[in-house]
């Protein structure tokens, strides 16, 4: 069995990580970190116009008729350059749309500089659709001021995939910042419009594809945080030698090496099983994937910062900014003890998929 990614796929990796590369470079990320929210819509329009945005999405709607795996190929490169965009949030929003009866609605809402946000978060979530109008609260809804439209679940009376207007008046948005500063945003809602666009296989699915998106967001972190140690500890010298030559520090770096190749495998393996039928152990592979972006994200930036020394905490190197986005990713899946949690619940469940 070949694991190696086709010519495609490499294609779609080369030209995200040209794009990222030549916006998202230190100096342009902190100018966009001082402004009052971390957007760069150059940047997104940039991604728009070569087709990165959708290529998940059918050619009729838009896209390049290609998988979830290849969409993860795309936000890897995110995750690797930090990137301020909404491409998680969208890309999770626009398959939901597309899967579903709705998916006419998309027309009228991909434009240039337009997104669409989605959020799947379980804390203070109590949203209700009622006659078709939904009420309620939701937290931390990524990039949610200036979205062209939201999908959310909704917890009563059943679980369902809701699309509504996030600038209708019914909604009041209280701004929230993430400790990697993603701005998002708590919503208040009242009577506010909306079309379901899936019952509760679509929002399974799509919690599924946020975990996914994340690890392979947190592999791209953990990707650069190794590749800027790496070439520190092979320029500082201490005691007339290179760092990198003592045993302590290449050891340690090797360790990072391990979790990250495992982190690699489960994560595109779970985003590769998510572009096909769901089920059991489509369910477990997340899981797995999920507590390994945890872990190794955990570890190799704890270590990375280490063998950098001072510099692995001073904000004016990139280093720093890897730290906070790998915790950021850790907490937005619910940290591993939920994850060990879920996928316990999963094995209990189905305990035949759990087997080799």
């Amino acid at each position: 069995m070949d694991f190696a990614l086709n010519e495609i796929q490499t294609d779609i990796q080369a030209l995200a990580d040209s794009i990222f590369k030549d916006l998202s470079a230190p100096d342009a990320l902190a100018k966009v970190e001082s402004q009052s929210q971390r957007l760069d819509l150059a940047l997104w329009v940039a991604l728009q116009e070569a087709g990165l945005d959708g290529v998940a999405l059918s050619e009729g709607l838009g896209g390049a008729g290609l998988s979830f795996l290849e969409a993860c190929l795309v936000i890897e490169k995110l995750g690797r350059y930090s990137a301020p965009v909404p491409l998680i949030a969208h890309t999770l929003a626009t398959l939901a749309v597309a899967e579903s009866e709705q998916a006419a609605q998309l027309e009228g809402l991909q434009a240039s500089g337009a997104w669409l946000t989605a959020s799947t978060c379980h804390a203070q979530n109590a949203l209700r659709l009622e006659n078709g109008l939904v009420s309620g609260t939701v937290s931390n809804v990524p990039y949610a001021q200036g979205a062209r439209g939201l999908v959310v679940p909704v917890v009563a009376p059943s679980p369902s995939l809701v699309l509504i207007d996030p600038s209708h008046a019914g909604i009041e948005w209280q701004s929230q910042t993430s400790t990697a500063l993603e701005p998002q945003a708590y919503g208040t809602l009242t009577h506010v419009p909306a079309i379901v666009v899936g019952g509760e296989e679509a929002v399974k699915r799509m919690r599924l594809r946020q975990l996914a998106a994340n690890a392979m967001a947190q592999l791209g972190v953990v990707d650069a945080a190794m590749a800027l140690a790496r070439e520190h500890v092979c320029e500082r010298e201490q005691f007339g030698v290179k760092i990198g030559s003592f045993q302590a520090v290449s050891h340690r770096l090797a360790d990072c090496w391990i979790d990250a190749m495992n982190l690699r495998t489960m994560a595109l393996n779970a985003a590769s099983r998510l572009s096909h039928e769901l089920d059991a152990q489509t369910e477990l592979d997340v899981y797995a994937a999920q507590s390994w972006a945890c872990e190794a994200g955990h570890r190799v930036l704890a270590s990375c910062q280490h063998v950098c020394g001072g510099l692995g905490h001073d904000r004016d190197y990139p280093m720093w900014r890897y730290a906070v986005w790998s915790r950021h990713y850790e907490m937005m899946m619910g940290g591993n003890e939920l994850v060990l949690e879920q996928l316990g619940k999963a094995i209990a469940l189905s305990p035949e998929s759990a087997m080799l």
